[in-house]
């Protein structure tokens, strides 16, 4: 029987992680690596025979919004997925990553060609948006249109290129791999991808929370306590209805959320909260940047990085597209039944 089976609820890993992510404000990666797996934080979807909890995606999304509200400097939200995607196919390589002994990420977008050659497989291609890639010791890349391979960063013919992109608290780095020979055992199922991604929506749109919870929080306390012409910021009755238009936004996204991990949910839902999570996490840490005015761009408050991580987590998951993925969706969902209609 799993933990589930006796009544733990996702929300009791709230304060463990918010406590672990506090914890590894001044440690390294790999230290941030042993700490969260020496909280249980690690595997907490992975199965048991690889030292994992075996809890439902609901107990991993307060862990994730636990690391985005404490801006967390450690990929969480690959070690976890990877953890249960290589669960079945290379458990000890799914032991290593829940145990923290091994530092693994995924590379997002992109991908690379594989050939076959015996019992190994041959890599060439690009890939892009690879969490903390630099200091990884191996990833999870995307072959063709649906598999995956996990591939050692110490395999030769890898380039890792200088980190790119918005979020300086987890560098993202694109990779090529030139001829980079694997094992034919490191390559995933062609439903890999599909799963790994649909997965990742979800635990995106709890990063995005918590982002937008700590950025709501600091603008309530700033509003309430910066003091201008005698009198408080909240005295301002547009300030007021912005904040509580931000809170009505980030009831949106936990609701979102809510519906996508619930017993019926599917790609759709999940999409969905990925896409709530995108455009109401932008609009509340945008307005916080606002009511701070210039200070929120300073080190010291903390809402820019927190904007900075949403803007990375919307282009890693490609909002774009996936909001035009979800019209068409509805288009040809509405279409047939017009047809019906009208012939009826």
């Amino acid at each position: 029987m799993t933990l589930t089976g006796d009544g733990l609820q996702p929300s009791e890993f709230a304060v463990t992680a918010a406590r672990a992510v506090a914890d590894c404000a001044a440690l390294s990666l790999r230290e941030q690596a042993r700490h969260l797996a020496n909280d249980g934080l690690l595997g907490v979807i992975a199965a048991q025979d690889v030292g994992g909890l075996d809890l439902p995606l609901a107990f991993a999304v307060p862990v994730v919004a636990a690391a985005g509200s404490g801006l967390l400097g450690f990929p969480l939200m690959e070690a976890l997925l990877l953890g249960r995607t290589l669960q079945e196919s290379m458990a000890r390589a799914a032991e290593a990553v829940v145990s923290g002994e091994m530092l693994a990420t995924i590379a997002w977008q992109g991908s690379v060609g594989a050939e076959r050659e015996g019992e190994s497989v041959v890599l060439n291609g690009w890939v892009a948006r690879a969490a903390c890639a630099s200091e990884a010791d191996c990833f999870l890349v995307r072959i063709g249109t649906g598999a995956a391979a996990l591939v050692s960063m110490d395999s030769e013919g890898i380039v890792v290129e200088e980190a790119a992109g918005l979020d300086l608290t987890v560098p993202e780095h694109a990779v090529r791999l030139q001829g980079v020979t694997i094992p034919a055992g490191s390559v995933l199922p062609e439903s890999t991808w599909g799963h790994l991604c649909s997965d990742a929506n979800v635990l995106r749109a709890a990063a995005i929370l918590g982002s937008a919870e700590a950025c709501l929080a600091m603008a309530q306390e700033h509003a309430s306590t910066r003091r201008q012409f005698g009198r408080a910021l909240s005295y301002n009755q547009a300030i007021r209805h912005a904040l509580a238009r931000q809170k009505l936004g980030l009831e949106g996204i936990r609701h979102a959320i809510t519906r996508s991990v619930g017993g019926e949910a599917g790609a759709l839902q999940r999409d969905a909260a990925f896409l709530a999570a995108g455009v109401y996490g932008s609009a509340i840490s945008e307005g916080a940047l606002q009511i701070h005015g210039g200070m929120g761009f300073t080190w010291d408050v903390p809402v820019h990085r927190h904007l900075r991580r949403v803007r990375a987590l919307q282009a890693q998951g490609d909002v774009s597209a996936a909001l035009a993925a979800l019209g068409r969706r509805y288009v040809g969902a509405i279409a047939p039944a017009s047809d019906a209609a009208v012939s009826g």
